[in-house]
């Protein structure tokens, strides 16, 4: 009896909620998708898929690694608010066996954290499917998490015109790029913002217990004949990140990865970008930012894996370091 009331309680919400004007987030997220995913599919043979949240999205670019590289890249990131699980789950449905996935997960996906409202929203109104591929525990907050009154909000805010160049799906260009994340268009109020951040906490992650979501992707992958890289997040310059503590802390990051079988390439030293190469978070580089970032990663690339050409320009921990003072 509880279940079939369940049921009937999220049919005729999520009938509601399907309605009802999604919200602009949600809007946003879905729509690259759909351009990421089009683009993935067109591409023939097999290809290089960098998968992460916004960090991916706004401070990689697919274009220039594939210049720099002479391989087919994609860039399939989206928005870490979705979670690492998320991430990974909607990744599948563009890979195929042959293909390489290049993760550069941003460092708090790898805590075990209960959905966020990002993922909440998203869920129920753009992917509701997601709901039969999680465990019993997620569905009820995935269920209701959007409640009737950020219902009203958010048809409230879908009134007021979203003037701003940014996070708009039809700036995504067909290598999954981001395309006005240009100095031009950064104002002061988000200069402030990456001036304010804080370092990136240091109690994660675990290499003896991995998320669970990243064990069963490693496993999917593998079975599909995937090969798995890991990458580094693009992320703001802190002077603490040359300590010997925030040192052991991005082995531990990159010891996860390595014993589920990614293949590790760089270090994260190496992806420490300028505040002034920054756009409006920790994660989110400008272009200018982005390309830096990128050409490092074809480099580190073509050190672990056969490029079809040399990448034309040779970036080390130095140049970095030079770039960052």
């Amino acid at each position: 009896m509880a279940l079939i009331t369940f049921v009937v309680l999220f049919g005729c919400w999520a009938f509601i909620v399907r309605a009802a004007p999604r919200p602009v987030e949600s809007r946003w997220i879905e729509g690259i998708y759909e351009r990421k995913e089009e683009d993935a599919a067109a591409l023939k043979g097999p290809k290089f898929v960098i998968v992460g949240g916004s960090g991916t999205h706004f401070s990689y670019s697919a274009r220039i690694l594939s210049e720099e590289t002479g391989l087919p890249f994609i860039n399939l990131g989206s928005h870490a608010g979705l979670g690492g699980e998320y991430i990974l789950y909607r990744a599948r449905a563009s890979l195929r066996p042959g293909d390489t996935v290049v993760l550069a997960l941003e460092h708090q996906l790898l805590a075990d954290s209960a959905p966020s409202t990002v993922l909440t929203h998203f869920a129920i109104t753009s992917d509701p499917m997601f709901l039969l591929h999680v465990s019993i525990a997620k569905i009820l907050p995935l269920a209701f998490g959007y409640s009737p009154v950020q219902l009203v909000r958010q048809v409230s805010a879908n009134s007021v015109p979203w003037n701003s160049p940014l996070y708009r799906a039809e700036t995504v260009d067909e290598f999954g790029d981001e395309t006005v994340n240009v100095p031009g268009n950064k104002l002061p109020y988000m200069a402030q913002i990456v001036k304010e951040l804080a370092p990136v906490w240091v109690g994660l992650p675990d290499p003896g217990h991995p998320p669970g979501y990243l064990v069963e992707f490693a496993g999917w992958a593998k079975e599909k004949n995937i090969n798995l890289i890991q990458a580094w997040p693009p992320t703001t310059y802190r002077e603490a990140y040359n300590s010997a503590k925030y040192a052991a802390y991005f082995n531990r990051y990159s010891d996860v990865f390595a014993k589920l079988g990614f293949k590790p390439v760089g270090i994260q030293n190496d992806f420490l970008i300028p505040e002034e190469d920054m756009l409006d978070s920790m994660y989110h580089a400008d272009a200018n930012g982005a390309a830096t970032a990128s050409r490092a990663l074809a480099v580190d690339l073509c050190r672990s894996i056969a490029c079809l050409k040399k990448p034309s320009a040779q970036f080390s921990r130095e140049t970095f370091l030079r770039h960052q003072h």
